[in-house]
């Protein structure tokens, strides 16, 4: 989904929480943790607004945030006093701080001074602040607990390497296969009478439960139109019925009308759903929210389509906090198998139990739609630069990609052709995670027929050029827009949703 700033907005007075916690206002370590939170949350609340720019669309080793880092640390050391710092008190510094933010009382201290930083900056109204601050803290504290606040990390970027590694967001590398690469075969079009399938492509419907109209469309909170936005002045017009150029998203009728015409435009063989169904309004979802979302959104998919397939794919908002999808070995109430077990039941009718199995580990699946043609379903928040888990390790989360290189490895043996859908498109992703996709797609060119992916809100595709030249263009991503008018788009009418693609 597209990205803005936040408009700066009146702020109120602080609630009992933030006044109860003023002794904290001078402890530097406070202050600088509910900075990063702060920052965390700004990206959450702006993450509908502000668009990312494209990683580089040629496969460069990514450069980067370690070693920028490892720059600007000795002056910070300076600047601070840290120059007499030995490795045992680092250690025992950072030891201490985890385990003081084990305890709640420092995580809510922590939060307190991240809303008095919100409301201060003016980075969203003060309910919003107050709202999105508790949604996450506890989340972000466990992250940097487990990454850049842990001695290893810590120490190791403050002192070097003889006290700790730091190596959060470095390069790394999947493995390729040693089979050598077919020499490339230029697409031709199908032969005449060849078997086409029609496929309708959805991506980020973005229901709002709570739309109402009449509702102001311009309110000060990041989504409008909806119960708590008041009514607009007498020079605007309300909320309209079905939906309303602004930050707004659909109500269910709109969606039902969108699923109910697409009669004309079919038949279709199956459908790709590339995610994103809950609404914008991030700063204060519950897992219950995220839930009715799916199955309501799920349930009208299928009452309207029948009983022609559909293959979902995980968009990012579909968890709570936004963008937090902890990989795999993130386990207890902080992992997203809350939401992994809802899909997989939710989506069963069309996937079968070889893909259901990986999509409760990971979000992700490969299936066969029909003889020649492979589907890999890829949960690209593991490539997320907004996902804060991935502080944790962003090496390859859930083994994804090698997975990917294998799927692509037997379909190339077999013959088959190959799609790829996902939501966020792999030029929005972190860099190594993109340049190693990058790679994985100029290996498999010929294999590879075609990408899907949404996320951006607007009609836009995303081109791979080989390895060597970076001149010769080998594949395509194709980026549909959305459903929803978020911000101020004109939601996508069926007949543009067609996506005609030959296996052979």
């Amino acid at each position: 989904m597209p990205r803005y700033g936040a408009s700066p907005h009146q702020s109120r007075p602080r609630s009992g929480r933030e006044q109860g916690q003023d002794r904290t206002s001078g402890a530097p370590g406070l202050l600088w943790m509910g900075l990063v939170l702060l920052l965390a949350l700004a990206l959450a609340l702006s993450d509908s607004l502000v668009l990312w720019a494209p990683a580089e669309a040629h496969p460069l080793p990514p450069q980067g945030h370690p070693a920028r880092l490892h720059r600007i640390v000795p002056r910070l050391r300076d600047v601070f006093g840290w120059g007499n710092l030995t490795c045992p008190v680092c250690k025992g510094l950072f030891t201490a701080i985890n385990l003081g933010l084990k305890k709640e009382p420092n995580v809510a201290r922590v939060g307190s001074m991240a809303i008095k930083l919100c409301n201060l900056l003016k980075i969203a109204p003060p309910a919003v602040c107050q709202s999105i601050v508790q949604l996450f803290e506890d989340d972000m504290v466990e992250v940097w607990r487990r990454s850049v606040l842990s001695p290893s990390e810590a120490c190791g970027l403050l002192l070097g390497s003889t006290c700790g590694h730091w190596d959060i967001f470095s390069s790394w590398n999947i493995s390729l296969p040693t089979v050598p690469k077919p020499p490339p075969k230029p697409p031709s079009p199908p032969a005449p009478g060849a078997p086409v399938s029609r496929i309708l492509f959805l991506t980020d419907l973005h229901w709002d439960h709570d739309y109402l109209e009449g509702m102001n469309p311009d309110c000060a909170d990041p989504l409008c139109c909806r119960q708590g936005s008041g009514l607009p002045p007498a020079s605007r017009p309300g909320a309209g019925y079905w939906g309303e150029y602004s930050k707004c998203d659909l109500p269910l009728r709109t969606l039902e009308s969108l699923l109910s015409g697409l009669g004309p435009a079919g038949p279709f063989d199956m459908v790709y759903w590339t995610g994103d169904i809950p609404a914008h309004d991030v700063w204060h979802q519950t897992r219950q929210d995220q839930l009715r979302a799916l199955t309501t959104v799920t349930a009208l998919v299928r009452k309207f389509l029948g009983p022609v397939p559909v293959y979902p794919a995980v968009g990012n908002h579909e968890s709570t906090p936004v963008n937090s999808f902890p990989p795999p070995f993130i386990e207890g109430n902080h992992s997203s198998r809350w939401l992994y077990e809802a899909m997989a039941k939710a989506w069963e009718p069309w996937l079968p139990a070889e893909a259901l199995r990986t999509l409760r580990i990971g979000g992700f699946y490969a299936l066969s739609p029909y003889p020649g043609l492979r589907l890999i379903s890829l949960n690209m928040n593991f490539c997320s630069r907004e996902n804060f888990w991935l502080l944790i390790n962003s090496t390859d989360p859930a083994g994804q990609l090698q997975w990917l290189v294998g799927e692509l490895q037997a379909a190339e043996d077999r013959g088959d052709k190959v799609h790829i859908i996902g939501h966020i498109p792999p030029g929005h992703c972190l860099k190594s995670w993109s340049w190693n996709y990058y790679r994985i797609v100029a290996r498999y060119e010929n294999t590879l027929a075609a990408q899907f992916f949404g996320h951006t809100h607007v009609d836009e595709f995303e081109v791979f050029y080989d390895e060597e030249t970076l001149s010769r263009p080998l594949a395509v991503a194709f980026l549909a827009p959305s459903a929803t008018t978020y911000i101020g788009l004109n939601p996508v009418s069926p007949t543009s949703l067609q996506v005609t693609a030959c296996t052979k």
